[in-house]
């Protein structure tokens, strides 16, 4: 399902999923472009029969699948919250410093036509190569890490949640993060963190592969490496998941696919990859106020958005309790 921009007639951009209360979703949708904004209210059997279509169910196959898929479906978010109680014994300090050296090198960006769930943005196909190598972080920031730079916990309506320090730091605004990255790199003078390029983070997301998923392209296996859709929750109970919890893609990385959106240092340009360079692409050219590319999906939303190539946009001083942000550091 997409909505299209009634200004710019381009499709929107995914904003969130929400809860609504017995079984009702609410689905939300903006434009990059001109910031409309769109919400659509599905009642609880078109609820099931969105969550089931976006599980990767072809559109063209008998109803009688599509209700299979939804009941596969949705006993997997249960077995996602009784995996999230069990992490919390984990210390977010033994997560702070673990990197992940990543080889330079070449992989083809955005996605195949053929691709289920793909969007325009993607194409078209296109070869990056990386002139140097870099390390990323194993998992996103934690709200442990935050706090120990900033001295405030992450977050918004903190009352309203429980979040441990081993969940991933939301609320964040990528112009937070430029305050955060101001203060840990006074820390090292030898060492430079910063937010990832675009091209960067779908490098390491795919860690060699060329298929939806750095998994491959079976949407059952997804339960093993992401959190995601379990959209009919009630809004309280929508948070984030503990990081580290689900395996790791062929590179060692967690969380590359669901849990938390992660901020790129990118602008975002809906055309941007029929101009991008191949060598060492930063983004295009922005202001303070470009809007900025995220990446990954999150924990309430469909399988799609959690796909390799697929690309999102915020506004750079956004908060939200689905964006949160993976690091690089460099060696200077």
């Amino acid at each position: 399902m997409q909505f299209i921009c009634n200004k710019c007639k381009r499709r929107m951009k995914s904003d969130e999923a929400t809860g609504e209360g017995n079984g009702w979703m609410g689905i939300s949708s903006f434009c990059p472009n001109c910031g409309s904004r769109f919400k659509l209210l599905s009642n609880p059997g078109e609820t099931l029969l969105l969550k089931a279509l976006n599980a990767g169910v072809a559109g063209q196959q008998l109803m009688g699948k599509v209700l299979q898929s939804a009941q596969d479906t949705l006993p997997n978010a249960v077995d996602q919250e009784l995996a999230a109680n069990a992490s919390r014994v984990m210390e977010w300090k033994n997560l702070a410093e673990q990197w992940v050296w990543v080889e330079p090198g070449s992989f083809l960006m955005g996605s195949p036509d053929a691709e289920s769930g793909r969007e325009p943005d993607e194409s078209p196909q296109h070869e990056v190569t990386f002139s140097k190598g870099f390390y990323i972080g194993k998992s996103p920031i934690t709200n442990g890490q935050w706090e120990s730079v900033m001295g405030i916990r992450s977050g918004e309506d903190v009352s309203k949640r429980s979040l441990s320090e081993t969940c991933p730091a939301v609320f964040i605004s990528w112009n937070d993060v430029q305050e955060f990255l101001s203060r840990i790199n006074q820390i090292d003078e030898r060492i430079n963190y910063r937010l990832p390029s675009e091209a960067e983070w779908e490098y390491s997301c795919r860690a060699g592969t060329d298929t939806m998923w750095s998994f491959g392209e079976d949407r059952h296996a997804l339960g093993d490496y992401a959190w995601y859709i379990d959209s009919e929750s009630d809004v309280e109970n929508q948070n984030a998941c503990e990081v580290g919890v689900k395996k790791p893609n062929p590179w060692g990385l967690h969380d590359m696919h669901g849990n938390v959106w992660e901020w790129c240092n990118d602008a975002y340009d809906y055309d941007y990859y029929s101009i991008s360079p191949s060598n060492d692409p930063t983004g295009p050219k922005s202001d303070s106020n470009s809007p900025r590319v995220a990446r990954g999906g999150y924990f309430r939303y469909f399988t799609r958005h959690s796909r390799s190539a697929s690309r999102n946009a915020r506004n750079p001083d956004e908060r939200h309790r689905v964006i949160g942000a993976r690091l690089v550091k460099e060696l200077k």
